[in-house]
């Protein structure tokens, strides 16, 4: 598919629609961007297909309400990196994974995620905790 609904990240928009099927929980949509060989981890679990992907947050997402957002982008070549304030509201108590959310504890922090890109489509997806507000990224 070529134009801009094309499924790469190539700029702010472009990773703006990735996200915007991730907070609709459109699975099918986001991992077009991925590449074959997306690795991502997240607490103790490592995913290394889109399909696997999906499923972790499909199956996330029946216990957790969550919304991410970009508050900072850059990107340059083959390398993307995001501030990524992300809100969580838990309906039902999930401890996988490493993980653990508590029914009606909604929890707010802020990612620096980094994305390795390969011809646009996400190869490699790493994630790090800011223990600041998302408020210190609003210009």
């Amino acid at each position: 598919m070529a134009g801009t609904t094309e499924a790469r990240i190539r700029s702010r928009a472009d990773l703006q629609r990735y996200l915007d099927h991730f907070n609709r929980r459109e699975y099918a949509q986001q991992i077009e961007f991925y590449a074959p060989d997306v690795l991502y981890k997240v607490g103790t679990l490592t995913l290394t297909s889109g399909q696997g992907i999906a499923d972790f947050y499909a199956d996330f997402h029946e216990h957790c309400k969550e919304h991410v957002e970009i508050a900072q982008f850059a990107l340059q070549g083959d390398a993307c990196a995001v501030v990524m304030p992300s809100r969580f509201e838990p309906f039902r108590d999930y401890r996988k994974h490493g993980l653990t959310f508590e029914t009606g504890k909604t929890v707010e922090f802020v990612s620096f995620i980094f994305y390795t890109l390969q011809e646009g489509k996400i190869r490699r997806i790493r994630v790090a905790r800011y223990a600041g507000s998302a408020a210190d990224f609003k210009t």
